[in-house]
């Protein structure tokens, strides 16, 4: 089953963006994630929801181990305080 993880936290619009776009790059052919969405609250400024996609849970748990995510993860709390994590388990993909 399809996996989500939200991740929600104050940051930079574009350091955000060039965050994930530096893990892409490194984790590439690595990674488990799928695809990731980098979104700006319109309503927060400064509130980024991060959405990452997984083919399962178990691939985010083995994404989770890598080196690359690791790394990734200290340099991302490095520059962001508290984060709020939503873990979602996909039921559908509608494409309208």
């Amino acid at each position: 089953m399809t996996y989500a993880q939200i991740m929600e936290f104050d940051m930079d619009s574009a350091e955000a963006v060039e965050l994930m776009n530096k893990y892409a790059e490194e984790g590439k052919g690595v990674s488990y994630a799928r695809r990731a969405i980098v979104c700006a609250d319109r309503n927060r400024p400064g509130k980024i929801i991060q959405i990452v996609f997984f083919d399962s849970v178990e691939d985010a748990e083995r994404n989770n181990n890598l080196d690359v995510t690791q790394s990734a993860a200290a340099e991302f709390s490095a520059r962001v305080g508290e984060v709020q994590f939503t873990d979602l388990d996909v039921l559908a993909e509608v494409n309208l």
